[in-house]
């Protein structure tokens, strides 16, 4: 028995079956890579040791931190040695003779002549020993922090990229369910049409729902191809993650508001650096009046021994330099510094109200998502026992066909929606963790 709509259903069955053949066909070759699977404690872990970003952020800190040693050099002596050789035209020599003194000729300036020096300057006292290393040790802290908080983004990527791959691995698994029970449907409807029981459309709706599904299961493999290099691209291996089913939460939920946890979080710490070494700008600027003072040895060595009679000597010298005025440059340095730290703390201002407000909004979403976890797992369990009563009363002779299809497509959309609720509260949980700057902290635990 032939229905109207049926050359209509069979058409888009057809059509549903090929897209979802062309779709498996372009996502198998990147299938085909194999991926190490490992958790998501693992995979936050090589990102944090192999992570082509962390590291750019690390190095850039490194070059900050190397201004602590910067600073330290003005403790430090200096020591020169110069030699000349010099030749002249012109020689000197003082010929006691011709005064009518007694004693041999003396050579003042040779023609040839050798100077050597070696000279120790050794800094006593300076304005800039005294503040600079104590500027550089905040600056140094305010980029490792920044560093810090660069690594705990790129791990919240890692984290939302793992578990989106675990969604979808969820979601697959819910397809790959609905590909079967529509395949089971297939062969009923081939039965029952057999034994003359049922009509062609109860086969066609039966296909229908199997290429939907494979064009699901198509897509979801297409997107989880796509996501596979992002979450490389993080750790710097190829890495699959665990199925959700077998990955515990390893994040705690959030902190109590009154302890204040967004100001652990690096961002913040990084700021108040900021603010530091700002106000040890300042502080310098307002001494830069205090004296230099430096002791300096210095040996000589002359070719001409002269009246001195030796070609050797050494000199002991006291430098003592005091600022009286520069043109205004130590005032005009004051005041830029000055600016310098009222931005500074603005700055942390603003970044304490974005921290606080990242906070608020993560803990927020993730009682959200907890709630939508608790009502997808019940709707879940609802509508698998919705679907196993259709079926029998399908089986029965009490329902159609078209309330099973029904019945199997909220089970999938049910399924699914707990795949995705599941993920969305490990997500969660991490966004809240960055929040309050301890999600690389957790992975020691």
């Amino acid at each position: 028995m032939q229905l109207p709509g049926s050359s209509i259903a069979r058409a888009v069955a057809v059509a549903i079956f090929l897209v979802a053949g062309a779709s498996a066909a372009q996502t198998q070759p990147l299938a085909q890579r194999q991926h190490r699977v490992v958790s998501l404690k693992e995979a936050l872990q090589l990102a944090a040791q192999k992570g082509p970003d962390v590291a750019a952020a690390r190095a850039q800190a490194d070059v900050v931190g190397v201004g602590v040693e910067r600073a330290y050099t003005a403790w430090k002596p200096d020591l020169v040695a110069t030699g000349t050789f010099d030749h002249t035209s012109a020689p000197q020599i003082f010929d006691p003779a011709k005064l009518g003194l007694a004693g041999p000729p003396l050579e003042i300036v040779g023609a040839n002549s050798r100077f050597g020096t070696v000279q120790l300057s050794q800094p006593l006292f300076t304005p800039q020993g005294l503040f600079l290393p104590g500027v550089a040790k905040n600056a140094a802290d305010a980029a490792s922090k920044g560093a810090d908080e660069a690594r705990e983004q790129v791990l919240l990527g890692v984290a939302r990229a793992y578990l989106g791959l675990q969604s979808l691995e969820g979601l697959l698994d819910a397809a790959r369910d609905a590909e079967r029970v529509a395949l089971r449907r297939e062969e009923d409807a081939k039965s029952r049409i057999a034994a003359g029981t049922d009509v062609e459309i109860a086969l066609l709706r039966a296909q229908t729902d199997t290429a939907s599904a494979r064009v699901q299961i198509a897509t979801l493999e297409g997107q989880q191809a796509s996501l596979l290099p992002t979450l490389e691209a993080f750790t710097g291996e190829a890495i699959a993650p665990q199925p959700l089913s077998s990955a515990p939460s390893l994040i705690p939920g959030p902190a109590e508001e009154a302890t204040q946890p967004w100001e652990r979080t690096y961002g913040v710490q990084s700021a108040i650096a900021q603010v530091r070494a700002a106000q040890g700008s300042v502080k310098y600027d307002d001494y830069l009046w205090l004296p230099s003072i430096a002791g300096v040895a210095k040996g000589n060595y002359n070719s001409n021994a002269g009246f001195a009679g030796t070609n050797t000597s050494y000199d002991l010298i006291l430098n003592v330099s005091i600022p009286l005025y520069d043109r205004g440059i130590r005032y005009t340095q004051l005041h830029e510094d000055q600016a310098r730290l009222r931005q500074g703390v603005a700055n942390l201002a603003a970044t304490r109200a974005r921290a606080r407000a990242a906070w608020e909004g993560a803990r927020a979403n993730l009682m959200s998502s907890e709630v939508t976890l608790t009502q997808a797992n019940s709707q879940a369990m609802l509508a698998a026992r919705a679907q196993e009563q259709v079926e029998a009363s399908y089986r029965a002779g009490v329902a159609t066909s078209l309330d099973l299809t029904d019945a199997d497509n909220k089970k999938f959309a049910a399924a699914s929606g707990a795949a995705q609720a599941r993920a969305t509260v490990e997500v969660r949980r991490a966004e809240v963790a960055a929040a309050e700057g301890r999600l690389f902290d957790d992975l020691g635990r």
